[in-house]
């Protein structure tokens, strides 16, 4: 693994924090060998640049662009934003694109290069489930990472007695999930409803993903008091909600996600079934 435009300081800190991602989980050691990470101040231009040979994998966001080769022991490369970067923040985005190249190295392994997908195929290999399972993991550990190093940064180098970590005032960034469930809310139309599920899927996903550090059970309430439990209900079921949660949170690595697949879509279309008796004739 080369790093470049990091300080000599960060690249310890990135080390460290990685140390705290167990190998049983995801295994960074076939990835690590030819992987670049960049912090780049011309993030979007470089982006654009590789869009031609680099189509999008549904992993990418505003801080950073994985780049998969598809081809086994070649050269992959994670590019960062660097005017996205506070504090420890690429702490978080450096591991949450690790653990991604990691899964996606194991799906391409198994069903073949991800870039040449037609969407029949897509749905026929779980592509669909499999990012959304990714996003859950890499959330989880990327928080877990983030987490620990800002308590050490506050707290010194020792670990706590008991290694038993204890936070306050954590922001679980629901209103991403708020701001999904309007268009659901306020849909008139099952197909108004379908155009809005999946972002909503995805943004509960990311959620989920960041209260799985902080819980083994699927009980956000637990932990949030803004949890949309009511919204949730209406739209696409709490039952089915909290049953999509319990079977990500079960799935430890990518053997459990082909483990486990099927029950993620089985999720997936409870929810997409409750979203249909909404518009029922008579409902």
């Amino acid at each position: 693994m080369e790093i470049f435009n990091f300080s000599a300081a960060e690249t310890g800190l990135l080390n460290k924090a990685l140390t705290f991602i167990n190998r049983k989980e995801v295994d960074f050691d076939p990835i690590s060998t030819n992987l670049l990470i960049v912090k780049t101040e011309n993030f979007f231009d470089e982006c654009e640049q590789l869009a031609p040979y680099y189509s999008n994998l549904g992993l990418e966001n505003a801080h950073a662009r994985l780049v998969f080769n598809p081809v086994k022991g070649g050269t992959h490369k994670i590019l960062i934003n660097k005017e996205g970067v506070t504090g420890l923040s690429y702490i978080y985005t450096v591991v949450t694109q690790m653990v991604h190249l990691a899964n996606l190295a194991q799906y391409n392994a198994e069903f073949g290069n991800v870039y040449r997908f037609t969407q029949e195929q897509a749905i026929a290999n779980s592509y669909y489930e499999f990012l959304l399972w990714a996003k859950f993991q890499a959330m989880k550990m990327g928080t877990r990472a983030h987490a620990l190093m800002s308590w050490h940064a506050a707290n010194g180098e020792e670990s706590p007695e008991g290694g038993c970590y204890q936070f306050a005032r954590i922001n679980f960034h629901g209103k991403a999930v708020e701001d999904a469930l309007q268009p659901l809310l306020a849909a008139g139309t099952i197909a108004v409803w379908r155009e809005g599920f999946w972002d909503l899927l995805e943004e509960l996903t990311l959620y989920f993903g960041r209260l799985a550090f902080y819980q083994q059970t699927p009980q956000p309430h637990e932990l949030d008091e803004a949890f949309p439990a009511a919204a949730l209900g209406r739209t696409i079921g709490l039952e089915n909600c909290l049953v999509f949660y319990a079977v990500l949170q079960q799935i430890r690595d990518y053997a459990g996600f082909q483990q486990q697949k099927a029950n993620i879509r089985r999720a997936i279309v409870a929810m997409e079934e409750h979203g249909k008796a909404l518009f029922a004739p008579g409902a």
